[in-house]
């Protein structure tokens, strides 16, 4: 496990180095202990609820059940925090009132094509025979267009460590990419402006820089297409400001209380008429003051001939 951390971390920062993107000692600490318990995650049955360390038996119990080895759970105790490893899920989702499979359905019917893309999906449902419910889950998803994967429909997930030694054709783990770092997928596949719904359920609530999280997410989405996440109530209002900034219009949020925190559903908006208009010799900041004026000029112009 620690030579798996060391290049999980290798790999992260070299995404980092690419995307030019500085990373705050602080967070970058975060990041580590995030790998760590993604680790002792996916060694464990998906869903299973790891106690609190400071219930030492019960956590050494819970881990010995899941790891077959007392080593290992101690081991496994030194790493921090405690973990629920998860399946894929699509419940957060659902608690919002956003059916998801529903949604991709009508939007294949629509435009002939959808795209996908879930942040920390971890067994992504791949793992069914150990995970209830496994339909709400990219595994369902696959199921549901089965023979359309890897032509008209795209499901696309990362993970701070690699999960999955196959999957299905049309289906793609992204590992060692975290939710700020996710304009590393464009060099992956997944271009900007082309995807239909992002969706994280727990993996973006840790997101220390939600600032790039949130302007990664509204550069990968059509115009139109749907954000979910769960964050930190106390970030809501700031939050909303950034999403605005980068075009992400909030459509509904909803208070879970404990670590599920608040469910947020932003949508991309669409680029407003000012924004595409160009004009030979005009800087993108005066464009506004431009057609403003020209506005304002029609009207007086309307005005005099009436």
């Amino acid at each position: 496990m620690y030579k798996d951390s060391i290049q999980a971390r290798r790999e992260i920062a070299r995404n980092f180095t690419a995307l030019n993107y500085r990373v705050d000692p602080l967070h970058w600490q975060t990041l580590c202990m995030g790998v760590n318990r993604d680790l002792q995650a996916k060694k464990m049955r998906p869903n299973v609820p790891v106690p609190s360390r400071r219930k030492v038996i019960l956590f050494l119990k819970m881990m010995h059940q899941e790891t077959g080895s007392m080593l290992k759970a101690i081991l496994a105790f030194g790493f921090d925090g405690p973990w629920t490893s998860s399946g894929g899920s699509f419940r957060l989702a659902r608690e919002i009132g956003f059916d998801i499979a529903h949604y991709a359905k009508n939007i294949h019917h629509k435009n002939g094509k959808v795209t996908f893309l879930e942040i920390g999906a971890a067994w992504a449902g791949f793992r069914a025979e150990e995970c209830a419910g496994h339909q709400a889950t990219i595994s369902g998803l696959s199921g549901e267009f089965r023979e359309q994967l890897g032509e008209s429909v795209f499901l696309h997930f990362t993970n701070l460590t690699p999960w999955h030694a196959s999957l299905p054709k049309g289906v793609t783990e992204h590992p060692y990419v975290t939710a700020a770092g996710l304009g590393a997928l464009e060099n992956r596949g997944v271009q900007a402006g082309e995807v239909d719904i992002i969706y994280s359920q727990a993996a973006a609530y840790f997101e220390q820089d939600y600032t790039a999280f949130l302007r990664s997410a509204a550069r990968l989405l059509k115009e139109d297409g749907v954000l979910i996440f769960n964050h930190d109530p106390v970030l809501a209002s700031a939050m909303d400001e950034v999403a605005w900034e980068h075009g992400l219009r909030l459509v509904r949020r909803k208070q879970m209380g404990g670590m599920n925190g608040a469910i947020a559903r932003y949508h991309r908006l669409r680029s407003s008429p000012v924004s595409q208009m160009v004009f030979p010799g005009v800087k993108r900041a005066e464009d506004e003051e431009v057609v403003c004026e020209s506005l304002v000029m029609s009207a007086l112009r309307r005005n005099v001939e009436v």
